[in-house]
């Protein structure tokens, strides 16, 4: 017989003896729970129970897989069936069926074998050819260790592929953080080696991501070198940036992208998934390299000198570029300036758009120049989206002389004809461009609070203090 509503019950309270303050997070499972139909019943409306399987192998990796009906890469799990008889037993079968590994080949984490790592609740579309309306899954996240060389065997009908991710880059935010508490009473490594080596050779065709950013950092900024490893706070600019990726929700990684030893060591001391390129002369130059080696049905390219870009700006983008018009290569977030300094500023890049979102121009001078009516100045943030055959085309392309007298990689589609769609998302971030600039972003970083910027529970406050959101501007109905 299925889990009861007392084991379901039990094993929830003792989860929140151990997080008392998710108790308020988990009110639709106490509604469930005080229901008469079964709590673990997938025709129990408008929320159930599902369960999933935290896999930790030797390395202290995190088995994902690659579900055909999200395109999301998730760890194994789903609905529990009636032969279940406790949450866990679920979690196991759901592993078995998926990855092909055995009950026999895992064992609970240590202060784990009858409490769940984590309870997440989170929504679910609506499933029309199943009949079921959208609802809400409260998934019971069971860890486990990997004790055998086990190889994953894929459920091809439900499965497309899967992947053996570093803490860090684990996709769900709250399993993450709970991991990293873990770290220090988890085995060690048998053997250290390259995350990002090991990282990439996992990697096949079959094992798409969605969306992932790539961050590339050089070291050789003539106005700051050494810049993606200045510290803020405790921690390099680089590592900021890189965890307002992680609280991205639509994104399936970060990866750091540079042709520099030092910040390479840099990411692997802070467990960062890095990626090691050739000489590029631009940042997304450097992408489309990591896109020939990672497969991904899109990139987006985060600037490494943002510590505060906002994580709604970042899926801001991802969802634009789901809906890109036939013939445009990227898409590109762009906010308005209010500042007359930043207008100014040669540093920031100006850009003009369409009456049909595209971009016109680019440029670090003011533009368009206030002869009539005072123009609205807009700033582009350097935040991009592409699919990887945009990417292969801008590599292709010649340097106009527009991009080589501006330094203002996107002039090289426009130049060329090709269309960058313009995406208005809300974002105060600031970039670093100089040892000054950094001056600055310090003395926000200690006005509004190093924590806010380090437990990465905060999504999108922009160094103004506000929290960001999505403008009604950006539900791109192209």
């Amino acid at each position: 017989m299925p889990p009861s509503t007392g084991h379901v019950r039990t094993v929830t309270e003792a989860y929140l003896a151990r997080h008392p303050d998710e108790r308020a997070s988990l009110t639709m499972l106490f509604d469930v729970l005080a229901g008469t139909d079964d709590p673990t019943s997938r025709k129990t409306l408008p929320a159930h129970v599902t369960c999933s399987a935290i896999v930790i192998n030797g390395e202290r990796d995190v088995l994902h897989i690659l579900h055909k009906a999200s395109g999301k890469l998730l760890a194994p799990g789903g609905h529990n069936e009636p032969s279940d008889q406790r949450l866990r037993d679920a979690a196991l079968r759901e592993l078995h069926e998926e990855a092909g590994i055995p009950p026999s080949a895992v064992v609970p984490l240590v202060g784990h074998e009858d409490i769940p790592l984590d309870i997440d609740v989170h929504a679910i579309d609506a499933n029309p050819s199943k009949n079921e309306p959208a609802h809400h899954h409260v998934d019971f996240r069971w860890a486990f260790q990997l004790v055998t060389d086990q190889a994953v065997t894929l459920q091809e009908e439900e499965v497309d592929g899967y992947q053996w991710r570093p803490f860090a880059t684990t996709s769900s935010p709250t399993v993450r953080a709970k991991l990293a508490q873990l770290t220090s009473s988890l085995p060690q490594p048998d053997h250290q080696e390259d995350a990002v080596a090991a990282t990439t050779a996992r990697q096949t065709a079959a094992q798409r991501r969605r969306h992932i950013a790539v961050i590339p950092c050089r070291w050789g900024a003539s106005r700051f070198p050494g810049k993606p490893l200045a510290l803020l706070g405790d921690k390099p600019l680089l590592w900021h940036v890189h965890q307002r990726c992680l609280e991205a929700k639509r994104l399936d990684g970060a990866i750091v992208a540079t042709d520099d030893e030092r910040i390479e060591a840099a990411c692997r001391e802070l467990g960062i998934d890095c990626i090691r390129t050739g000489e590029h002369l631009t940042g997304t130059d450097r992408v489309a390299e990591v896109a020939e080696r990672l497969p991904a049905d899109g990139y987006i390219n985060v600037q490494g000198d943002e510590p505060f870009i906002s994580p709604t700006a970042i899926d801001d983008v991802s969802e634009a570029l789901l809906y890109t018009p036939p013939g445009t290569l990227a898409v590109n977030a762009y906010t308005e300036l209010v500042n007359v300094g930043a207008v100014l500023d040669h540093n920031v890049v100006k850009v003009v758009v369409t009456a049909g979102g595209e971009a016109m121009m680019f440029s670090r001078q003011p533009i368009p120049y206030p002869k009539g009516d005072r123009p609205k100045y807009l700033r582009q943030l350097g935040l991009y989206g592409f699919a990887g055959e945009a990417l292969q085309r801008f590599r292709q392309l010649q340097q106009g002389p527009l991009e080589r007298a501006e330094g203002v990689e996107m002039l090289r589609f426009v130049e060329h004809g090709h269309a960058v769609q313009m995406v208005p998302v809300v974002d105060d971030g600031v970039a670093v461009d100089t040892p000054e600039d950094l001056a600055r972003v310090e003395r926000l970083f200690d006005q509004y609070g190093r924590s806010a910027r380090t437990r990465g529970t905060d999504r999108g406050i922009t160094s103004s203090g506000t929290r960001a959101r999505s403008p009604e501007s950006s539900r791109y109905p192209f």
